[in-house]
């Protein structure tokens, strides 16, 4: 059942991955007819969208393949960082954005022809095709969260906004004569690119801290240290408590140490139980508990 959701999962980026690189493709021919600052925007979102999709292709390809959970370790990493380097290009975009807007806004320009047109037909039609593929992405991420699918869900958003401001700032640009008409086209850009800045952060300030190792919150920490406190008397030291994260897997490693009189029939029971609690309590918990003999 689990290889049918990731395969289900694979297909949706799949399609994802097919659909941005054409609407890239799009994107940046209306831009070049159109002279359009924000159908650049629209072109470097839809080039950070199928580096997304291409990523998250990959990892549920790698996901779907590696049957015996191998590797797990370095998966969780290559979706954060991968998340991580989407966070960074969207940054870096939103800087050329605001160096061509700055010249836009000396050197006003007023949209129109066969590429404003054109655009307002392409927004029109990923207006409807993005929603689909937005709203597939939650589904999943509900049965299932995921880095890789939390970076699509965010960047699919910004582009159903996208495709309305596409829309709203085309449909007056040609049926509006007026001369603030003209800076519409860059003062659209410039929202873009604040949205943007804003899921960029996002992206970095959850991905950072995967990176870093950073120790689980408080409250998670509660519920291992009540697993430690319902069994203190059935072993002798606590050696130590490791925990990581590895995209949406949480890594907890117990170190126990019990009397070397003890039988494998009383610290067996010990130790699943430790497991079973911290498995249920911690959602996507992996946990393993060694146990030694105390000298």
């Amino acid at each position: 059942m689990a290889m049918k959701g990731t395969k289900a999962l694979e297909n949706l980026t799949l399609v994802a991955v097919v659909t941005c690189g054409f609407e890239l493709a799009a994107s940046g021919a209306i831009a070049y007819l159109s002279q359009s600052l924000l159908m650049v925007a629209d072109m470097f979102n839809s080039a950070i969208e199928f580096a997304s999709a291409l990523v998250a292709y990959l990892v549920f390809r790698m996901l779907r393949r590696n049957r015996r959970g191998l590797f797990d370790y370095g998966l969780g990493k290559a979706e954060t960082i991968a998340s991580l380097v989407i966070g960074l290009f969207m940054l870096g975009s939103t800087a050329l954005l605001i160096t061509l807007a700055a010249y836009r806004f000396s050197h006003p320009a007023h949209i129109h022809g066969l590429g404003a047109w054109l655009a307002l037909l392409l927004a029109g039609v990923f207006f409807f095709v993005n929603s689909w593929i937005l709203v597939a992405n939650v589904r999943h991420q509900r049965k299932g969260p995921s880095a890789a699918l939390a970076a699509q869900i965010r960047l699919f958003g910004i582009k159903i906004l996208m495709d309305l401001m596409v829309i709203v700032a085309f449909a007056m640009t040609l049926l509006v004569s007026a001369g603030w008409v003209d800076y519409l086209d860059t003062i659209a850009a410039l929202v873009v690119g604040a949205t943007l800045v804003h899921s960029a952060w996002n992206l970095i300030r959850t991905a950072l801290p995967d990176l870093l190792d950073q120790s689980l919150s408080e409250p998670l920490q509660m519920i291992i240290n009540q697993a430690l406190v319902k069994h203190f008397d059935a072993y002798l030291s606590l050696d130590r408590v490791r925990s990581r994260t590895a995209g949406n897997t949480v890594f907890i490693d117990i170190y126990l140490g019990f009397s070397p009189d003890a039988c494998m029939r009383d610290v067996q029971p010990v130790i699943d139980d430790m497991r079973s609690i911290l498995e249920r309590e911690i959602p996507n918990a992996e946990v393993a508990v060694i146990s030694r003999a105390v000298a």
